[in-house]
């Protein structure tokens, strides 16, 4: 099938940044499971967002989820590495883009207001800027390009509850 008609084969690339010390039990219980469900296991883990998006999180139902990204040096994950936290990304297959559940969100997903799609939603709205996640769209020195990258960054596939080890590529030492 042709990216024409699947736009979705332009997605070449998706991630999940986490500490490190969470690898231990990513191996150990099969997956990456999102903040609400750890809490509900009770499995202990290094958060990578601060209190204040941990809480806007929680609030707004976004714990729910394992957030990704499209690319390496995500913006969130300069703030982590700030607070001294080691951070491996994660390459998650595309294929679960085509999961049913798999949400798409057109920016920050605990920013006030922010809605999620299906991600044939997002695809028919044309809300996913498949040049800018795959830094075709000219040099970022011109500002209209680094805005326009920006946004991409925060844009988000969200997961519900759990991304399983088959979707993880590159996971260290197996």
């Amino acid at each position: 099938m042709s990216p024409a008609a699947d736009p979705l084969l332009a997605i070449t690339r998706l991630f999940h940044f986490t500490p490190v010390t969470n690898l231990e039990n990513i191996r150990a219980y099969g997956g990456i499971y999102a903040t609400a469900r750890l809490r509900e296991m009770g499995i202990g883990f290094t958060t990578g967002g601060n209190e204040l998006s941990l809480r806007l999180d929680t609030e707004g139902g976004m714990d729910q989820y394992v957030h990704l990204c499209w690319d390496y040096g995500h913006p969130m994950e300069w703030y982590v590495s700030n607070r001294g936290i080691n951070v491996r990304y994660l390459e998650i297959d595309r294929a679960i883009l085509y999961e049913d559940t798999t949400r798409f969100c057109p920016g920050v997903a605990n920013a006030n207001g922010m809605c999620t799609h299906s991600v044939p939603e997002a695809v028919a709205g044309g809300m996913i800027d498949y040049d800018a996640i795959n830094r075709k769209i000219g040099s970022l020195k011109e500002s209209e390009n680094q805005e326009r990258r920006k946004r991409a960054e925060k844009t988000e596939i969200l997961i519900p509850d759990f991304v399983p080890m088959k979707y993880i590529r590159n996971f260290p030492n197996g």
